[in-house]
């Protein structure tokens, strides 16, 4: 609540968004992972591990809250991805295998001189509430959230990576696979048709991005979902029973997504067909799904027992 909040929250939440982020890049087995490719349209690894403290200190800086850069090379090279559209996929100069990434001991050291600055200037500025978008302290909840977006797609690559390239974190718990329960059965709920609302008001006391704020109004046309969230074993019986080779079960964007991808079942399953694992760079022709000897040609057939998912995505 950004109306009603103090600098020791904004600090823990800070602190926590920035440890969090650091733990995450802990599953790569050595420091050599950092400069591999875990989708052929994505950067490097190490890009994403500095990107989030790179854009931090670019919007401190526009927020005139840092008053020097920490290093302005890094703050270039580390502030700007690429578009993963499939049509986007021509390697430009920072994905091919020539380009010197610096080392990981540069990079781990321009993340903690960050922090120390984030740090220094929460501690300092004086903080008047609410935090609308015209408050410099806006630039630190960007940079905070900014980091909490890339929690979630920095884990969806390394879960992309072959298995032999990561580790379980120490202290890091898988989720069960079984229950002494057996899961409900999820049964299918009828919506009516309404009319939704969508946006906030840009007084509403919580960071957001651009794309949230104004008011939209759609109709909503009745529909049925599933109860509960769709688990493992229910969308294993979808891929069983040919679902990525169903046309009718796609939309047109989603089929050309599998077509494209040549995908059998998700990325993070692992089956012995020989998939293409999705990888860049010198692991493109890697696969997480090693062939059987006896596997006859051309066959798209998946069965239980030869796809599971695989241990690093449990």
């Amino acid at each position: 609540d950004l109306s009603n909040c103090t600098k020791k929250d904004i600090l823990d939440y800070f602190n926590n968004s920035y440890d969090l982020y650091e733990s995450l890049f802990l599953g790569l087995k050595d420091d050599s992972v950092f400069y591999k490719c875990p989708d052929r349209l994505r950067l490097p690894l190490v890009f994403y591990y500095a990107h989030t403290a790179a854009v931090f200190v670019n919007k401190l800086m526009l927020a005139g809250l840092a008053k020097e850069r920490i290093n302005l090379p890094f703050e270039t090279i580390f502030e700007t991805g690429v578009d993963e559209m499939s049509w986007d996929d021509t390697e430009n100069f920072r994905m091919g295998g020539s380009y010197k990434w610096p080392s990981m001991k540069e990079v781990v050291e321009y993340r903690r001189q960050v922090r120390e600055l984030i740090v220094q200037i929460i501690q300092e500025t004086p903080l008047a509430l609410p935090i609308t978008m015209e408050s410099p302290w806006w630039a630190i909840m960007m940079g905070i959230e900014h980091e909490r977006v890339h929690l979630e797609t920095s884990a969806v690559l390394i879960r992309q990576l072959p298995i032999s390239l990561v580790q379980r974190p120490s202290g890091w718990q898988y989720a069960p696979s079984e229950a002494d329960v057996p899961a409900k059965a999820n049964k299918m709920v009828s919506v009516q048709a309404t009319d939704v609302a969508i946006g906030k008001p840009r007084d509403f006391p919580s960071f957001g991005w651009d794309n949230e704020y104004g008011r939209e109004i759609f109709n909503v046309p009745s529909f049925e979902a599933s109860q509960y969230l769709v688990t493992n074993r229910e969308f294993l019986e979808f891929v069983t029973q040919g679902g990525y080779q169903s046309r009718d079960l796609w939309t047109t964007e989603g089929w050309k997504w599998v077509q494209y991808r040549e995908a059998r079942h998700p990325t993070f399953w692992v089956c012995d067909q020989g998939c293409k694992s999705g990888c860049g760079a010198d692991l493109a022709k890697e696969t997480h799904c090693p062939p059987r000897l006896a596997l006859t040609s051309g066959s798209n057939n998946i069965d239980e027992p030869e796809c599971k998912k695989a241990k690093a995505g449990e």
